[in-house]
């Protein structure tokens, strides 16, 4: 059974700089940051941290579920302004999820505003496949990350104005 959660996010900053935060190689840190009541750390095991082939350790805090996965950068495209991330141990493949991929993609609408498109796409067995509303949690945590991210750059460009 396949899964797919979607959320578009209308930011107040322009997508170039949304995606700038996307794409950064601090990205695994920065998120940490903004989410410290969700995330505890996202440790790079091999790569840079934001080029396809990062191997990325995610550790939530006690509560969420699940709790620590490996994740893969398997698209970086620029002028899409597209990332796509894959579980590859742990996490929802624990939970008999076949496949688990979360995609951002910033959506450019005007000098300042663009849509932040958070997705998670899943496959679970059919017999497992009363667990798959479990995934809902990590869309949660994305949307988040997109409401931080926008009020981030907000701040960042109000401290540069002055």
């Amino acid at each position: 059974m396949r899964f797919e959660f979607i959320n578009d996010f209308e930011a107040h900053a322009s997508a170039d700089d949304v995606w700038a935060f996307y794409s950064s190689p601090n990205y695994p840190k920065q998120v940490v940051q903004l989410l410290p009541t969700i995330l505890e750390t996202k440790e790079i095991l091999e790569g840079d941290g934001h080029s396809v082939g990062t191997v990325i350790r995610v550790v939530y805090l006690p509560g969420y579920v699940p709790h620590t996965y490996n994740e893969k950068i398997v698209t970086v495209d620029h002028e899409k302004r597209l990332k796509e991330v894959q579980q590859i141990e742990g996490g929802y493949l624990d939970m008999e999820f076949t496949y688990c991929m979360v995609s951002h993609e910033i959506l450019a609408k005007e000098c300042n505003s663009c849509i932040i498109k958070s997705a998670v796409h899943a496959e679970i067995n059919d017999e497992a496949a009363a667990n798959g509303s479990i995934i809902h949690n990590t869309l949660d945590g994305y949307v988040a990350l997109a409401r931080a991210v926008s009020k981030h750059i907000g701040e960042h460009h109000a401290k540069s104005a002055n």
